[in-house]
């Protein structure tokens, strides 16, 4: 998109030649493994009651995030690296960031800065990836994204009616909207809708036995 023609020529002349090691395929299982570990991580470090938890949980994701970028940039393929997409998801992530951020410092409520911003980022992000490949001509696979999207703002909205629903296993739920929907794409030939389904029952069940449990 024009929006990012400027920023995406900027950075191909900055960044090094891709070694092109890792498929498309590839790329999206490694996308979906960082968000397992980080999301399950940040799930058991809630449940330790640290004293120091968020800023273990962000330490976390400083890691696999900043390991994540430097495989996008040396290793996927050119197509991938500076697309539309993730200049998109670079820019999602990083105002949710900021958030979180605000929260280790005090200044943004905790279930905004360590779950909403990063509920709404999977929700937008998955929405814009969506349209993204309709446009380019994908609509199976953008209907399976943006039916991911549509999960996440239904996650969003649940939570902020009441958070306490979903506090208790929250970010299992988040391991499951941010890592099933490239799963399903990579490993499946589902129909976007059944996709959508398979998401959206891992999330909800996360929840249900998070409600029971507590």
């Amino acid at each position: 998109m024009a929006a990012f023609d400027r920023l995406r020529s900027r950075l191909q002349r900055a960044a090094p030649a891709t070694s092109g090691r890792l498929t498309a395929a590839e790329f999206l299982l490694s996308g979906a493994a960082a968000g397992l570990v980080g999301w399950v991580g940040t799930q058991i470090i809630a449940w330790s009651n640290h004293t120091s938890g968020a800023l273990l949980a962000t330490a976390l994701w400083v890691v696999l995030v900043g390991g994540f970028v430097g495989l996008t940039v040396f290793h996927a393929p050119e197509s991938v690296r500076f697309s539309d997409a993730m200049l998109a998801w670079g820019t999602i992530n990083t105002a949710a960031m900021v958030l979180t951020v605000g929260g280790l410092l005090g200044v943004v409520p905790e279930s905004l800065a360590y779950w909403h911003a990063w509920v709404a980022a999977l929700a937008v992000g998955y929405c814009w990836t969506g349209g993204v490949l309709e446009g380019a001509g994908q609509p199976a696979r953008g209907r399976g994204y943006l039916g991911a999207g549509v999960l996440g703002l239904c996650l969003l909205a649940v939570g902020a009616v009441s958070f306490s629903l979903v506090a208790p296993t929250g970010y299992l739920a988040l391991a499951a909207l941010h890592a099933g929907p490239m799963l399903l794409d990579v490993r499946t030939g589902l129909p976007a809708v059944y996709r959508t389904a398979v998401v959206g029952i891992a999330v909800a069940f996360v929840l249900v036995i998070g409600v029971i449990v507590a």
